[in-house]
């Protein structure tokens, strides 16, 4: 690259707080900082024009949580763990709503819809069953009422006619609330430098090796890679996951009204304007979708397809545009949130749910910072 020398001992030189990446969770945790401790200086550093992993690449769900996979998460971690990480994604979504405001983003409260296949019938028959069972741990722990709510489903004609509801979620424009956080850590006086891919990080002489050939000095350096974490630290437990994604072109008779999910959220899709957003279907090829490259492949271009012309038939000919983004996951839902050393702390591990809960994981970072 050619810096000129104004440019590399600008980059180099080290601020109080360097962030690593400069999706939903490193721009939240700068704000938190200078919102906690304005005196001190923070820099991001992005590899990328946009973020890189996912948060820019996402559905923009506004979720917490189906029905169906609160139950698995139930058995999984039992009650009290599973709803603490849904708290979590309750307090980061009104943490993001108070901070940005909802047009801003274009915050839409349509809901969240769990609909069901033809074969899901036990799966089906367990979640309805259990309604009064989350709606109760919902007011214990969320102190919400009437979480969710057995409905009809009359908007996909070929899925099961139960459904439920919940209608405390909604869907946001995932850029629109990239740019506005960008914009208010900027004026915060946070400094965010894109374009610089960090290779290594020398951790006894505190710098960022970077392909470049820069070298980054830091003072406290936070790692906000989430699914790309385990490039620069091998020993966190999070590995990546590869989402694939489809939009299509406007549809005439398009009136789907909610964010929705199916098989425990591995599928989901929404309207936007009057177009088709559709993705996911990891869960059917995991070895192959546990990567850090982009990509689609035909396995799951082939079954997101037949999944579009199941919900609209004849949309798999308006499909325009492809994507895909990595968020990191792990046996454990609860996302990774401590000091690696004495001045290195990572906040990665989002599973799936970064709109939800990168404000709080920002906040709590950012405490993690000020108690330090």
């Amino acid at each position: 690259m050619n810096y000129s020398f104004w440019e590399k001992y600008f980059i180099e030189s080290p601020s109080d707080i360097t962030i690593i990446g400069s999706g939903i969770v490193g721009v939240s945790t700068a704000i938190s900082i200078k919102e906690k401790l304005p005196h001190l200086d923070v820099k991001i550093i992005e590899r990328g024009s946009q973020p890189y992993g996912a948060s820019t690449k996402n559905a923009g769900f506004a979720c917490f949580g189906s029905v169906s996979e609160l139950l698995d998460d139930f058995i999984k971690m039992g009650e009290n763990p599973c709803m603490e990480v849904v708290h979590m994604r309750w307090e980061g979504l009104k943490k993001l709503r108070a901070r940005l405001g909802d047009q801003i983003m274009e915050y839409k409260n349509g809901g969240g819809m769990e609909l069901f296949r033809n074969g899901d019938e036990q799966i089906m028959d367990e979640c309805l069953g259990k309604i009064t069972f989350c709606n109760e741990m919902m007011a214990d722990h969320l102190g919400i009422s009437k979480c969710y709510t057995e409905v009809k489903n009359d908007k996909v004609h070929r899925l099961k006619k139960e459904a439920i509801f919940n209608a405390y979620e909604g869907t946001i424009n995932p850029v629109s609330m990239m740019n506005q956080l960008i914009k208010k850590a900027i004026l915060l006086g946070v400094h965010l430098i894109n374009g610089i891919a960090v290779d290594s990080i020398d951790r006894t002489n505190k710098k960022l090796m970077c392909a470049s050939g820069l070298q980054i000095n830091y003072g406290t350096l936070i790692v906000c890679t989430n699914g790309f974490a385990a490039q620069l630290l091998p020993e966190l437990p999070v590995v990546p996951a590869r989402n694939q994604v489809l939009m299509t072109s406007p549809i005439t008779d398009l009136n789907l009204t909610s964010a929705y999910h199916v098989d425990k959220g591995y599928i989901y899709f929404r309207q936007y304007e009057q177009r088709i957003l559709l993705g996911g279907g990891r869960n059917i090829d995991p070895i192959t979708e546990s990567t850090d490259e982009f990509g689609n492949t035909e396995i799951i271009r082939k079954y997101l397809l037949s999944f579009l012309d199941t919900i609209h038939p004849g949309s798999s000919d308006h499909v325009v545009h492809w994507w895909s983004g990595i968020l990191g996951v792990g046996d454990s839902k609860f996302p990774v949130c401590k000091w690696v050393g004495d001045d290195v702390l990572v906040g990665v591990r989002l599973g799936g749910m970064g709109v939800a809960i990168g404000s709080y994981l920002g906040d709590k970072l950012a405490s993690e910072v000020a108690e330090s």
